[in-house]
């Protein structure tokens, strides 16, 4: 029989589950929570005894993918990228949840939790799934083939092109990764794809966004920013790695510090290792130091502190709580900047399921710089994308709030007549 696919929470970002079944297999493809502000507040109750679900396999570590792997029974195995068990790890870890943590550690030891390979296909019964590494703004991201009873599925997970590992150069020429995956490992020996999963976020409202790739959001910290301040506070996700590399190279090339968090200096040599095994150097993160109110009670080493990021510099990574505050107050003299490198819908009040106060009052106290990179796709390539997998059966967008934006897309008639209404 054919696979048949169930998708749960396709219609908004974040919290999407897909679910593929034959007749002796069922797997799980992301099991994560809600976005804040989404309009399903409610997360999905699933039954996992009534499912009977054979394993479950996790396209990255953002918390809308993986935020409730903890909820999983440990007689279904995991799936995951080795940096993603890590980065989770350190997640729990700084937050204090030893007893998540030591779950992670036995589940790991047991065999529940599995590292995937990618190009290296994991079987389940009567299903084969295949991962393949994309470009993301996390950093152990994949797409999976999945091969199902004769039915040969794409899902493809987050993604885009214009991050630090979308294109590469071989001999002089520039390659757009996924599309050389698609052409050369998709389609392999001219097997087809008959449906393709894909996800959306950056249709409807965001397609009037200014295409800004990190390579662009280096170059402007590097020069732009830091021709006139070199004093720079950054407001970042700690799991956006692309965006941590890009003002991690600003400042190595403007040779100033970066500061972070105990937390975030872990996060960096997570990435670090993960970078160095990819030969690229482009996440190390070496040099960066303690930001100065942590793990520090001696107030005389705090004020030393200080007054080096005066004379010298500095990119530091903050948070909107009082004690980054207290320091950044402090350090006002020098005239800092900080730029605001997130989503700008989470301190945009017309963004009311979004809105975050907090957030919006501490970018409005030190007036912030909005400069973001978007870790999905633009339209653009999406169309890109879906012309090169060219499924023979169905498109089906998953990760959006604007379906019917697909049809807008540049692609064929005859594609734009698969899309699944």
């Amino acid at each position: 029989m054919p696979a048949n696919i169930e998708i749960i929470n396709g219609d908004q970002i974040g919290g999407c589950i897909t679910v593929i079944s034959t007749g002796k297999a069922r797997i799980v493809i992301d099991f994560g929570e809600n976005l804040p502000g989404a309009e399903k507040e409610s997360k999905v109750e699933f039954d996992w005894k009534k499912e009977k679900i054979d394993a479950v396999f996790f396209t990255h570590y953002h918390g809308d993918h993986i935020g409730r792997f903890m909820e999983i029974p440990e007689d279904v195995p995991m799936y995951m990228g080795k940096v993603t068990y890590k980065v989770m790890k350190n997640i729990r870890s700084a937050r204090r949840d030893w007893a998540a943590v030591n779950e992670m550690n036995r589940r790991l030891k047991s065999g529940n939790i599995n590292f995937i390979e990618k190009a290296k296909p994991v079987t389940v019964k009567d299903i084969v799934v295949t991962p393949y590494t994309v470009d993301h703004s996390a950093f152990d991201a994949y797409m999976f083939l999945v091969e199902a009873d004769g039915t040969n599925i794409l899902h493809t997970g987050d993604y885009r092109d214009h991050g630090h590992r979308g294109r590469t150069v071989k001999n002089g020429v520039e390659h757009n990764t996924m599309l050389d995956v698609i052409q050369y490992h998709v389609h392999r020996n001219d097997r087809q794809v008959d449906i393709l999963i894909t996800e959306g976020t950056m249709m409807g409202e965001r397609l009037k966004e200014d295409y800004f790739s990190e390579k662009d959001l280096q170059k402007w910290a590097t020069t732009d920013l830091m021709k006139d301040n070199r004093h720079v506070f950054l407001k970042v996700s700690s799991t956006n790695v692309d965006t941590l590399a890009s003002f991690y190279q600003a400042a190595k090339a403007n040779k100033i510090k970066m500061y972070a968090n105990s937390y975030v200096l872990e996060q960096f040599r997570t990435y670090r290792a993960a970078g160095q095994a990819n030969k690229t150097h482009m996440y190390d993160f070496y040099g960066t130091e303690l930001f100065p109110f942590e793990e520090g009670p001696d107030a005389a080493e705090t004020l030393r502190k200080l007054d080096k990021m005066r004379k010298e510099g500095f990119i530091a990574i903050v948070s909107e709580t009082e004690h980054y505050q207290k320091i950044m107050d402090a350090l006002q003299d020098v005239k800092p900047v900080l730029v605001y490198s997130m989503w700008e819908g989470y301190i945009d009040p017309k963004k009311e399921n979004c809105y975050n106060k907090n957030l919006a009052d501490f970018c409005k106290k030190y007036n912030a710089i909005p400069k973001h990179t978007s870790g999905h796709a633009y339209p653009s390539f999406i169309a890109q994308v879906i012309t090169a997998v060219n499924p023979t059966q169905c498109i089906w967008p998953i990760h959006t709030e604007f379906r019917d934006s697909f049809f807008d897309l540049d692609i064929s008639d005859e594609l734009k007549a698969k899309i699944k209404k």
